[in-house]
C-alpha cells in the first residue's frame, strides 16, 4: 500500500495537474506546429495539455510493483518525447501518437524496477476473472469479501486467489476523497473531469484499432485468424492452442508454429514502428 506522504503527493499532483484545461483540436494543432519549430513554451502547453491521459495510462499498470508516481513520471517523460517527435502535417491526434511513447516509457520502467515478464494468457485471464469476481462480491456483499469466498465463487484454492489478488492490488486508493472537512472529490473525479476519461479511452481504442489493423496487415489469412483468436481481438476472448486448433481443424502444434510466424513477422514490423512493448 502507499505511504501517506505517496497518497499526499499524488492528490496535490493530480489537483495541480487538473488546473491545465483540455486542448481543442485547433488549439493542439497550432501548439503543435510551434512546438515542431522549436517554441519551448508551445511545447510546454501541448504537454500540460495532455497529463490527464498519462495517469489513465498509467493506471492500467497498476499492481506490478512500481508505485503510481514513479509510473506516472515514466510516462510524462513519454509524452514529452511524443511532443517532440510529433509531425502535425501527419493525419492522426497527437494522444493517438503520444500512447505508444507513454507504455514505451512506463514498460521500460517496470522492467527496470522489477524485472517483470509478461503474464501467459491463460494466467492473466485467470488474474482477470478474481479482480472481476473480487468487484463483484464486494458490491453484493457492502463490504472486502474474503478469499475464501473469491476462491469459491471461481473454484479455486485460496491460495491460488491470493497471489492473484497480489497482482491486481492497487497501491493507491484512487477514490480516496482529497480534500477535508466532508469534502468527496476524488483522484478519479479529477481524472475523469469533464468527460476526460471517456474521450480518451475513444481515442485509445481507435488508436488501438487502427494499429492493429495496419499490423495484421502483413499476415496471411490464417495466420489474421490465428492471432486475432488467441489474443482476443475485435472483442472476442483469448483462445488457447488447442480451441484455436479445433476451430480450424489443424494440431495444437500447428496452431503455435503459425503463431510463432506471424508474431515474427508483426514484430519486425512494430520494431519499425516503435511499438515493440506492445507486442512484448
Amino acid at each position: 500500500m502507499a505511504t501517506d506522504k505517496e497518497q499526499t503527493t499524488l492528490n496535490l499532483y493530480i489537483q495541480k495537474m487538473a488546473e491545465h484545461p483540455l486542448l481543442t483540436p485547433e488549439e493542439e494543432k497550432e501548439l503543435a506546429i510551434r512546438a515542431k519549430k522549436g517554441d519551448k513554451e508551445a511545447l510546454k502547453k501541448l504537454v500540460e495539455g495532455n497529463l490527464r491521459f498519462v495517469i489513465n495510462v498509467a493506471k492500467n499498470f497498476l499492481g506490478w510493483g512500481v508505485p503510481l508516481t514513479d509510473l506516472i513520471a515514466a510516462g510524462n517523460l513519454g509524452l514529452i518525447e511524443a511532443a517532440k517527435r510529433f509531425d502535425p502535417d501527419r493525419d492522426v491526434k497527437f494522444i493517438s501518437y503520444a500512447v505508444w511513447w507513454i507504455r514505451q516509457a512506463i514498460m521500460q520502467t517496470i522492467f527496470q524496477q522489477t524485472g517483470a515478464v509478461r503474464i501467459p494468457v491463460k494466467e492473466s485471464l485467470f488474474i482477470s476473472k478474481v479482480k472481476e469476481t473480487y468487484e463483484r462480491l464486494k458490491e453484493e456483499l457492502k463490504r472486502e469479501p474474503t478469499i475464501e469466498e473469491i476462491a469459491k465463487e471461481v473454484g479455486a484454492s485460496p491460495k491460488k486467489v491470493r497471489n492473484a489478488l497480489q497482482v491486481v492490488r492497487m497501491p493507491f486508493s484512487l477514490d480516496k476523497p482529497l480534500g477535508e472537512e466532508g469534502e468527496d472529490l476524488t483522484l478519479l473525479d479529477l481524472i475523469s473531469k469533464k468527460g476526460t476519461e471517456d474521450v480518451e479511452k475513444e481515442l485509445v481504442e481507435e488508436s488501438l484499432h487502427k494499429e492493429l489493423n495496419n499490423l495484421l496487415n502483413v499476415l496471411d489469412e490464417r495466420e489474421k485468424i490465428i492471432i486475432k483468436h488467441r489474443f482476443g481481438l475485435d472483442g472476442e476472448e483469448p483462445k488457447t492452442l488447442t480451441e484455436v486448433g479445433e476451430l480450424l481443424g489443424i494440431s495444437r502444434e500447428r496452431v503455435r508454429q503459425i503463431e510463432q510466424r506471424a508474431l515474427k513477422k508483426l514484430r519486425a514490423l512494430a520494431m519499425k514502428r516503435h511499438l515493440k512493448d506492445f507486442l512484448s
